[in-house]
């Protein structure tokens, strides 16, 4: 860019172009003698203030991994002398850390404390994949305390919360909480130990609860990752999501890839009452979902509900019944999304309903129906569902049905 005209020479510095920067090397940059990527932080790190730092795994050469750990060392110093950052993301160390060893996995995790440690405008951190031993996350976490962020991301963040007994006595007397940073508007983590504990431990913080009005917290995303054990935590009790509501009042929480695979107490460890979930995304298999609904019943869950993602394996005419009671329980909800898988009948039953009784907070509906294999009732389907969506979109509703059709080799999708 800079080589083109005196003028695109001139505006390459400018700090427009380098507010937002990648730090993503390939593997023809490593092989280089002198990356050029290091040659432009080290002129225009001044003016970053948007940072992406992701290792890319494109090489098996563990040479190349160690070159990879050096530039990131040295970008993180150049970071900490010459820049101050609003917001900085960490990606795929877990691909990394895998390779290399423990003095080289030490040297990175004390690059990124100076780092954090030098930041004094940092308003969102994330960090996706990363996969920290647990020790060196509690402390980078510690770090990212001392900061006034708005934003924080912890996807994949420690590769284990496994703990003896001994560890982790010494982890619950010395962990965070929720109210270390009281200026987060928005959380965004997978249920770990570490989350469970923050959130537990505010019941013996009476300072936070007497100055719960200074709490800003509105957004948590909580995410079940397929390796959780719930057997392993103590699991958030409704005690508990009270006192959250209570330190921060417009709280709406987003539980997002609950698989329950017919185990109930999957249901029974997520969602408990006081829980304001605004967002559930919920997979459900081998259970009958009307159990399902009636725990949400039961919870309340219904009071707060504003988007709802269903996916399960029974066909719609076994809880049609227990389905649209839930749904009209749900005065906030604005929008549905149903998976389910062949045979479909009862969607003419649901469909009707809509234009029957409709529900008036209702903005967008999108169902799924997958593995049809029955070439008449597919063509019949695509009749039935055309005639209703045309008069529901009438009437005001944003309204899908996308009829999947499997024959021997493929899978067809009609959308209606």
């Amino acid at each position: 860019m800079s080589l083109v005209c005196q003028k695109w020479s001139k505006e390459f510095g400018s700090p427009s172009v380098w507010k937002n920067f990648r730090f993503y090397l390939t593997e023809s940059q490593l092989l280089t003698d002198t990356c050029p990527v290091m040659k432009s932080v080290r002129k225009y790190s001044n003016m970053l203030q948007h940072v992406e730092i992701y290792y890319n795994a494109v090489t098996l050469n563990r040479q190349l991994i160690y070159t990879w750990c050096k530039y990131f060392i040295e970008f993180s110093q150049i970071l900490a002398s010459n820049s101050q950052l609003m917001s900085v993301e960490f990606g795929d160390f877990f691909d990394c850390f895998g390779v290399i060893d423990t003095p080289k996995y030490n040297d990175m995790c004390r690059a990124i404390d100076e780092f954090l440690e030098s930041q004094r405008h940092l308003k969102r951190a994330e960090f996706h994949n990363c996969s920290f031993e647990f020790n060196e996350g509690v402390e980078l976490l510690r770090k990212l305390s001392e900061h006034s962020l708005t934003h924080l991301v912890l996807r994949g963040f420690v590769v284990s919360d496994s703990l003896d007994r001994e560890e982790y006595a010494i982890f619950l007397e010395h962990s965070l909480k929720l109210a270390d940073f009281p200026s987060l508007s928005t959380f965004e983590t997978d249920y770990s130990l570490i989350f469970e504990n923050m959130v537990a431990n505010l019941s013996n913080d009476i300072q936070a609860i007497q100055s719960c009005q200074t709490r800003v917290l509105s957004k948590l995303i909580l995410y079940y990752c397929d390796d959780t054990e719930i057997e392993d935590f103590r699991g958030l009790m409704s005690t508990d999501w009270r006192l959250m509501i209570k330190l921060y009042p417009d709280l709406q929480v987003e539980l997002i890839n609950i698989k329950d695979y017919g185990r109930r107490r999957v249901m029974e460890f997520f969602i408990v009452s006081n829980m304001p979930i605004s967002r559930l995304k919920y997979r459900i298999w081998g259970i009958e979902i009307a159990v399902l609904f009636d725990h949400l019943l039961a919870c309340k869950t219904n009071d707060h509900l504003v988007t709802l993602q269903l996916e399960c394996e029974e066909p719609i005419q076994h809880f049609f019944s227990t389905f649209i009671p839930f749904l009209q329980a749900c005065k906030e909800l604005k929008c549905l999304e149903l998976s389910v898988i062949y045979p479909t009948s009862g969607i003419d039953l649901l469909l009707k309903s809509w234009l029957e009784n409709p529900l008036e907070s209702l903005e967008k509906v999108i169902i799924d129906v997958w593995s049809i294999d029955d070439e008449a009732e597919y063509q019949s389907l695509i009749k039935l569902t055309t005639g209703y969506t045309f008069i529901l979109k009438l009437r005001g509703l944003n309204i899908r049905v996308d009829l999947h059709f499997k024959d021997s080799y493929t899978e067809t999708i009609v959308i209606v």
